[in-house]
């Protein structure tokens, strides 16, 4: 009988404050994502060195530009083994619901899985496992990334993650009436069609903090400020004043480089306002990936089909309370 471990961590949506996580802002001003898990997952099955497998990875959304996601992948692995006790050897499998480089968090999640994996069925702290996950994307292959994704990917729920000092304070919201439902029906994710790297993306805007542009640095206090408006809209489930809110958080977004949108992806949007989208944005360092819609109540289905006349693909999705978890197979 051969002994196998898997590990699940899932991916996550992030509705206000993203990119305020990064080191070089978060260190200065301190930071706050309001964040949610979805039950969208990265996936690792370790095999013990005898047994003979292969290395590999499958998506369930069409990826068209994988080879370089696929690439980070390969680099976050090699690098977690080099640092792990592996001396017996393993193997490994991935697999996730969503392409890397989309805006889920998925390369994250994936980093947060593979660390589980290594450990003892049921006997990680998701605090150590996030931790020795961004430690593996930052210090060893040097993306410049923030803690917020490993976080969420290593505790699950609905979080408001702050950030300050170099320390991450990861305590939960709790979960008001009705955002299931809220979740289920009136949040919509569609995939652009394009990937890309975050960590490419995110150079610009590290480098621009870093010199201490006036101009993105005032963006980014923007963004952070939008924090506590969408926090007592959840707390009060005033859910009607997410979409302005994801807005907001776009306009401000969009202009932090021009890389992050285009006329295409400025098109989607303007189609799905005037479908009945109150609000939206992209997910992650922009560039492409998903686009995350709220539909107004009861033009869901209007928001839909403009999406899909459009060539756009949604990805559904619930919200999930776990994080990463592990468990025990045998073959």
């Amino acid at each position: 009988m051969t002994d196998l471990t898997a590990a699940v961590a899932p991916l996550r949506i992030s509705l206000a404050g993203g990119g305020t996580d990064l080191p070089s802002y978060a260190d200065r001003f301190g930071g706050d994502v309001l964040s949610f898990a979805i039950d969208r997952c990265a996936a690792v099955v370790r095999f013990p060195r005898e047994f003979e497998g292969h290395v590999a990875g499958w998506f369930s959304v069409p990826d068209p530009a994988s080879g370089s996601h696929a690439v980070l992948d390969n680099e976050i692995a090699a690098a977690i083994l080099r640092d792990a006790d592996t001396s017996a050897g393993c193997q490994i499998i991935s697999a996730g619901d969503a392409p890397g480089g989309t805006g889920l968090g998925s390369s994250a999640a994936f980093a947060v899985a593979m660390v589980a994996a290594l450990r003892p069925v049921g006997r990680f702290e998701p605090r150590d496992v996030a931790e020795e996950a961004f430690r593996v994307e930052t210090r060893t292959l040097g993306r410049p990334v923030g803690r917020h994704d490993h976080y969420m990917a290593a505790m699950g729920g609905l979080r408001h993650l702050r950030f300050a000092d170099g320390g991450v304070a990861a305590g939960p919201v709790p979960v008001p009436p009705g955002l299931d439902r809220f979740i289920g029906e009136r949040l919509l994710l569609f995939f652009t069609g394009r990937t890309r790297d975050a960590g490419a993306m995110l150079t610009g805007q590290h480098r621009r903090t870093l010199a201490g542009d006036p101009r993105t640095i005032e963006l980014l206090h923007g963004i952070h400020r939008l924090v506590p408006p969408m926090r007592e809209a959840l707390a009060g489930s005033r859910f009607d004043d997410i979409g302005p809110i994801l807005g907001e958080h776009w306009e401000l977004k969009r202009r932090l480089s021009p890389g992050i949108t285009d006329e295409r992806i400025e098109d989607h949007y303007r189609r799905a306002l005037r479908a009945g989208a109150s609000g939206g944005k992209l997910l992650g360092a922009g560039g492409g990936g998903f686009l995350l819609l709220a539909g107004e109540e009861g033009r869901e289905a209007e928001v839909r089909q403009a999406m899909e006349a459009r060539g756009l693909r949604e990805l559904t999705f619930r919200y999930r309370e776990r994080g990463a978890t592990t468990t025990a197979l045998a073959l």
